[in-house]
């Protein structure tokens, strides 16, 4: 059914992402390619980027895809599904949608974190603003 989904992760929360890696995989079946992306808040923007050198920015980056390979080599170890890493810098959501239009994306994947009604609802949620804002079918997997 889908052939090339998109999975984001969240580094920073332990336990939600490999459920959604689990998913997708259980879907793609050993056929298709899975995609993990990361998105690193941005500090590029004018009020914040002031503060980071070009080389902390690149050097956070590139821990970024450490973290990422690390994350993945632990959730795709038995597994035979093709996969590339990618990490962007820039807001979650779009950062998210962004990289699915560019690879074609069947379906974005994407993991729920247990986050209280009033944290929702002053933050945002990001699988929210992808899922309503997507041209594909989003899943979202939430934790137990």
């Amino acid at each position: 059914m889908f052939k090339n989904i998109l999975v984001p992760v969240d580094l920073n929360e332990n336990g939600y992402s490999d459920k959604a890696v689990e998913t997708a995989l259980g879907i793609l079946q050993d056929s298709g390619e899975l995609h993990l992306l990361c998105v690193q808040p941005g500090v590029q923007m004018p009020l914040v980027g002031g503060f980071f050198s070009d080389g902390l920015i690149e050097d956070l980056l590139k821990t970024t895809k450490e973290k990422l390979e690390e994350f993945a080599a632990g959730v795709l170890s038995n597994t035979h599904v093709q996969y590339k890493l990618h990490v962007v810098e820039g807001k979650p959501a779009s950062g998210i949608l962004k990289v699915s239009d560019k690879l074609g994306s069947d379906c974005i994947i994407m993991p729920s974190h247990k986050r209280s009604k009033f944290e929702s609802m002053m933050l945002g949620s990001v699988a929210a603003k992808v899922a309503g804002r997507a041209r594909i079918p989003v899943m979202v997997v939430k934790p137990k």
